[in-house]
This record gives C-alpha cells, structure tokens and sequence, in this order.
C-alpha cells in the first residue's frame, strides 16, 4: 500500500512539472501572439486595400497590359502553402494540410490533367508533402519566427518569376487566417493571376473589406494613368503580389501563436485536473488503508479478550 501511494505521488510531482512547463509556453505564446496579431491586423488594411484597388485598375485595364493580368489555359498550378515550423499548436497543422488536398482535389476535378507542384514554407508542410509524394520545388523555414518583408521576397520572386516564365498558370496560396485567438480559417486564394471574380469570393470567404468605406462594386470612377497604364502596372503587381505574400506570413504566425496558446492553456487545465484526481485517489487510498489498519487493530484487542 505505501508502495502505492509513493508511486500517487510521483505522478502528481511529474503532473506538477508538466503543468509548469505548459504554463510556462502559454504565456510565451501569448506575449508572441499580441504581437502577431498586431502586425497581421495592421497589415491586413492595407493589403487588402490597396488589392481591391488595384483590382478596380486591372478591371479598367487591357489584359494584355501586363503578364500577371494574363489569363491562361490552367495546365500547371504552383502551390504555396503556410504552416509552422513547430508542433504543440493544437489541430493548426493538421486542418492546414487538409486544406492543401482539398484544394488539389478541387483543381483536379476542376482542370483535367493538371500538374501541382508546391513551395513549402514551414518544417510541417514540407514534411507532410515530402511524406505524401508531392513535388516541392523550394522550401523555406523559420519565416515565422521573426517575419519581416524582406524574408519574403525570395518566396515572391520563384513565384512571380515562375509565372512570367509561364511554367506556371495559376499561382495559389493556402495559409491559415486569423479570425480571433480561438479560431484561425484554412485558407486557399488565387495570387496569380489577378482577377476580379477571385477577390470577389476572398471578400465572401473571409469578408477582408469591412473597414472599407466603398465596397467592390464598380462606382463608375474614370481612372487617369500617369505616366501611362502599363507602367503603373509594371510597377506596382510585382509589389503587390510582394504584399500578399508577406501578409500570408503574418497571418500563419498570428494564427500558429493564438493556437498554441490555447492548446498549452487546455494542457495546463488538463494537468490540474489529472492532478486533483490523482490527490482524490491517494486520499482515498491512504484513508482505506487507514481504516483497515483500524479495523485489524481492533480485531486483534477483540481476539485477545476473548
């Protein structure tokens, strides 16, 4: 019986450390994600502002007056798909990579034939795509440490070359959105090519212009270009495909901090309980043992009055 209870309380010391640890990752977690969320908000305003406008341009524009408005046959797709480098986020990787093959599965049925192939940027994804066969043409890690745009502008330029090469088709990117620190939404948007009708279903997923005081509608506005159209244009998608791609990153890490947060704080609640439960059991283990040893004692007084 002592044996027992020693080995109770060896697990309630382990349980004890375990909880500290998880605390401890919580609060990390949560000092990261502030300042994720800062950043990924106060990114997001202007990202998305200056995409809707843009979007206005090229529905003004010629199509033909730059290579990232060209619209072709979809034979081959590039996929950069966001996760993090580490575990212990909760279901965050997972329901990311199952967003990866619903969007290929989408493709598949939607083009006949047609080839992905994927930029990995994050340990997780590149794993899981190294794991399952796919082709992965580049991969980046530790984006989401410290994100910056400066770390980004490689993942741009193999993109945005990749398409004006026209090895590529469609451009797609699939990250995690972050909707508040207890929910983040698998996310698959069309970067390439720039095109009215896929902004139109983002604005419908994920609902990105409500801090606009005008909406996608055509207001009718005559756009005058100087110096011209084209060099506008030439000057200003290579930015802002730049621009998504670094907002993409932002929103992976508001996202990866916010769930690993709450899935260290479910840890910390879970060792507590497994905790009190384990002090119950002993409590009862130890009056058990007490009551029998009672019991005995009083037993033998009664065999020796007899």
């Amino acid at each position: 019986m002592a044996g027992s209870i020693r080995d109770i309380r060896r697990k309630i010391k382990s349980t004890k450390a375990t909880k500290q640890i998880t605390r401890a990752m919580e609060l990390v977690s949560a000092a990261k994600m502030k300042r994720a969320v800062n950043n990924a908000l106060g990114m997001r305003s202007y990202a998305s502002t200056a995409l809707l406008i843009l979007t206005r341009l090229a529905d003004k524009t010629n199509p033909d007056a730059h290579p990232l408005l060209e619209i072709r046959e979809t034979k081959r797709v590039l996929v950069v798909a966001f996760s993090s480098d580490r575990g212990l986020c909760g279901s965050f990787n997972a329901l990311l990579m199952k967003k990866v093959m619903e969007h290929e599965k989408e493709l598949r049925a939607k083009y006949r034939g047609v080839e992905i192939d994927y930029i990995a940027v994050g340990k997780r994804v590149q794993d899981f795509l190294a794991r399952t066969g796919r082709t992965v043409i580049a991969t980046f890690t530790n984006m989401t440490n410290r994100p910056s745009m400066n770390s980004t502008l490689p993942i741009g330029k193999i993109a945005t070359d990749a398409y004006l090469d026209k090895r590529y088709d469609k451009v797609v990117l699939v990250y995690q959105h972050f909707v508040s620190a207890l929910t983040q939404k698998p996310t698959a948007f069309q970067l390439l090519p720039f095109s009215k009708e896929n902004l139109l279903d983002m604005e419908r997923e994920l609902n990105l212009f409500k801090h606009l005081a005008f909406g996608m509608d055509d207001d009718g506005t005559d756009y005058l270009f100087e110096p011209s159209p084209d060099a506008i244009l030439k000057s200003l998608l290579p930015q802002l495909t730049q621009m998504q791609i670094f907002q993409s990153v932002l929103e992976t890490t508001a996202s990866e901090h916010s769930a690993r947060m709450v899935a260290m704080r479910s840890a910390t609640d879970n060792a507590t309980e497994v905790m009190s439960e384990l002090t119950l059991h002993m409590n009862q283990v130890r009056q058990a043992a007490i009551t029998r040893e009672i019991a005995e004692i009083s037993a033998g007084k009664a065999a020796v009055g007899q």
